[in-house]
């Protein structure tokens, strides 16, 4: 074999196109091998329904698009969606998503091949633009959003065709190439409004080349061109947005509507629940930063760096140089729209997906950084050594993508804490696009396969078994208001909004952290998720029968072997159905989740019928509490949208303790005791309405000065309290324990006192006692 037709001088000798257009069927065969694997995600139906109402609405069979929440929501991707899944005839929800999910992909593709054409024209080196495409394609996360993201995914890959066809009109320089990049970008304007930012680049690039022409011809060519440019773009908007059509203001309406998120979608961020209308500045910029492959990462910090530095030193020559123009023009489209979501506290989700398009951008900046490179690093062994560590960087990002196959949207980089158990998922959403509960599911089908398995109400999950086959899809069912089988969660609501607790029954982790837990809370009583009567009401005997509640209200709370009972004789389904809310003191601060310890309590409320039911007119529920030490408790129930609490109480779990080598210091209605710093009140046979009236305590001071400057005319200071804050109910008894200040005491003065009644008793504490 001649060397000129050995295999690798063949492929040396191909041109970049058709090395890229290779790289796409290599990923086009990979991506259709593990089509099924994915799920639904969370929008991707909504989308869907989004295209059938705008092509209603344009055949005339509906006139509901005007009063439409989604109506301004782009078309430009959908639309050709719903066309193929019309023409091949396709009926079936399975059928219909796994084609979305392969055109969606095989467009993802496509955008890589983009980058691919485009950094070979400004560098003109075909292995720079072939690893420019795989540092594109191999975005872990963005991987996994081109089966399942029919929004933000499109438009990453329109904004990349975008940029292409930018640097292809400026080259050609005629009429045709300036229109067709019209219409390519009023389409991304379509998909998403941050597409703007291109025909304002464009046209101030035209208005540059304008003003260093002295030819009027060729200022009338520029002129024209720009001009028709400006008309491709309104058109391309307007023609993809029927909505648009009789009003064309409407448009703005659009841009008002799109730059605003609801506020009540909350996400985990940095160990805190913010509001998706109220994020801090460097929300995006972190995202960005902690989920960027670091190869990427790296180069493209260089390549910032490179180009700035270069535009420093010769700012003629960035206006007048196409190339480093352009490269400008890819910093602005990066930098510029994450000034502007800063600067106007613009909405945004999600991990940032909704700038998912800046990665186009940031991988042309990484190309520079690795032609700076490839330029400045010398020969020899450090072009090794540094093609060497490419190679490794770009090996270590496909394991990635492997070993988290098929959640690579749950992918970190090494800029967070990824060794530490929980740690992860403690400070960042994981697996909030819902795609992976068709795992969850599938695995519950394979466990009970006779069963018909019920979820509570929730959309996100009922969409998931639309990928599933129809044999198995008629076995999911929403509970519709009843007792749940199952519970699925990530883990922005398990940390948000307490999720059922346990028993746990498929689990899936990456960093050391759960993004998806599959609950049978019901199991907790030992019966299977599927209790009888007859559990319950034996649950019922044996807590009720081993002594007195902790405490009594409209339901009786009682604590055994660190799980809290609710239990209530005469009860009707209604006294069951406000959320019951409870919030868990510990002993120590850190043990905590990080997003809870401003609050100082953990929030662990729960629906009654999560681990509860009802027999013979009674009803029991069970939550467990945590495993840490906790000092006492806060419990009871809330009637939302009323926002009052129905009932509530309170357990002091340290006043439990045993009152062994503690001599009594007065005594009457209540025994009061001191010992290592506490006053402590206990009364041998105890009502709940011993215990309603609030407790004053007054503390005399040896030394006047050591009372709070506000106390010390009265002479007394006052740590007045409400029994549940700081005692307990036990087996007919009550105590409470109240921590005393370290000055010295010289005499207490305390009782009880009910407005109207006045002091119902009190009691007197000599100095030395």
């Amino acid at each position: 074999m001649t060397p000129l037709h050995h295999p690798a001088a063949r492929l040396r000798r191909l041109p970049l196109p058709a090395l890229a257009a290779m790289v796409c069927l290599l990923f086009a065969a990979a991506g259709i091998a593990v089509l099924d694997d994915y799920g639904v995600g969370g929008d991707e139906s909504l989308q869907r329904d989004i295209a059938i109402d705008n092509a209603d609405y344009v055949m005339g069979d509906s006139d509901a698009l005007p009063t439409d929440h989604n109506r301004f929501y782009g078309l430009a991707f959908e639309l050709p969606l719903l066309m193929a899944e019309r023409a091949l005839g396709l009926q079936d929800s399975r059928d219909i998503f796994l084609m979305r999910h392969l055109l969606t992909h095989l467009f993802y593709i496509v955008g890589g091949f983009f980058c691919a054409l485009l950094v070979y024209r400004i560098f003109g080196s075909r292995w720079i633009a072939l690893l420019a495409m795989l540092m594109f394609l191999l975005h872990p996360r963005l991987y996994a959003h081109s089966f399942f993201n029919s929004k933000d995914l499109p438009f990453a890959v329109m904004f990349m065709i975008a940029l292409y066809l930018t640097h292809r009109a400026f080259r050609r320089d005629t009429v045709g190439a300036f229109a067709l990049l019209g219409m390519v970008i009023g389409l991304a304007v379509n998909l998403r409004p941050f597409a703007l930012l291109l025909p304002a680049a464009v046209l101030a690039m035209r208005g540059l080349d304008c003003w260093f022409a002295s030819n009027p011809l060729r200022r009338k060519h520029i002129l024209v061109t720009g001009c028709i440019f400006a008309g491709a773009v309104l058109f391309a908007i307007y023609a993809s947005q029927p909505y648009y059509w009789e009003n064309p203001l409407r448009f703005f309406d659009g841009l008002r509507t799109l730059s605003q998120h609801p506020n009540w979608v909350w996400q985990l961020f940095q160990g805190r629940f913010i509001s998706s209308s109220a994020v801090p500045p460097e929300f995006v910029p972190v995202w960005f930063g902690i989920t960027a492959p670091p190869l990427a990462l790296l180069l493209g910090v260089v390549g910032a760096l490179a180009v700035s530095w270069r535009g420093l030193r010769s700012p003629g020559l960035v206006l007048r140089s196409g190339g480093l123009r352009f490269l400008f023009a890819a910093l602005g489209c990066f930098v510029l729209p994450l000034a502007v979501v800063i600067a106007l506290e613009l909405s945004t989700s999600d991990a940032g997906r909704h700038l998912y398009f800046l990665w186009g951008p940031f991988c042309l900046l990484a190309a520079g950084g690795l032609h700076w490179l490839a330029g400045n690093v010398g020969g020899g062994r450090r072009r090794i050594v540094a093609y060497g560590m490419v190679v490794a960087a770009l090996a270590n990002i496909v394991y990635a993508t492997v070993s988290l196959h098929p959640h690579q949207q749950v992918y970190f980089n090494l800029l967070v804490n990824r060794a530490e158990a929980d740690e992860l998922g403690q400070h960042y959403d994981m697996g909030y696009e819902r795609a992976h509960h068709r795992q969850g599911i599938e695995y519950l089908l394979d466990l009970y396969p006779d069963e018909t398995l019920y979820f509570p109400w929730d959309t996100r999950i009922l969409i998931s078994r639309k990928i599933i086959p129809a044999a198995d899809r008629e076995r999911i069912e929403s509970s519709k208001g009843q007792p749940a089988d199952f519970y699925m969660g990530g883990s922005r609501k398990r940390e948000l909004r307490a999720m059922p607790d346990g028993p746990v029954i498929y689990e899936k982790r990456a960093y050391g952290s759960a993004y998806l837990t599959v609950s049978a809370p019901r199991m907790a009583w030992g019966a299977g998720p599927w209790p009888g009567e007859e559990v319950y009401r034996a649950a019922y005997q044996q807590v009720t029968g081993g002594g007195s509640p902790a405490a009594q209200s409209d339901f009786d709370v009682y604590v055994r072997d660190n799980i809290l009972y609710y239990v209530r004789d005469d009860c009707r389904p209604e006294d069951t159905n406000a959320r019951f809310f409870l919030h868990v003191f510990p002993a120590e601060q850190d043990r905590l989740p990080v997003h809870r310890r401003e609050h100082g309590f953990d929030n662990r409320s729960f629906y009654f019928n999560w681990r509860g039911g009802f027999f013979d007119g009674k009803c029991i529920t069970q939550q467990p509490l945590p495993d840490y030490p906790v000092t006492r408790i806060h419990t009871g129930q809330w009637m939302k949208g009323e926002e009052r609490a129905l009932w509530q109480a309170g357990v002091n779990l340290n006043a439990l303790a045993q009152l062994q080598g503690m001599e009594a210091v007065s005594s009457g209605f209540f025994q009061l005791y001191r010992d290592r710093g506490k006053l402590v009140y206990y009364r041998e046979s105890c009502a709940a309405a011993d215990t309603q009236a609030r407790f004053y305590l007054h503390l005399f001071p040896a030394d006047n000065n050591d009372l709070p400057p506000t106390r010390q005319e009265s002479g007394f200071d006052n740590l007045g309290f409400n029994f549940s804050e700081h005692g307990a109910h036990r087996n007919g008894k009550c105590l409470a324990a109240v921590p005393l200040p370290d000055y010295q005491i010289a005499r207490i003065r305390t009782g009880q006192y009910l407005p109207g009644q006045g002091q119902l008793w009190q009691a007197e504490i000599p100095a030395g006692q």
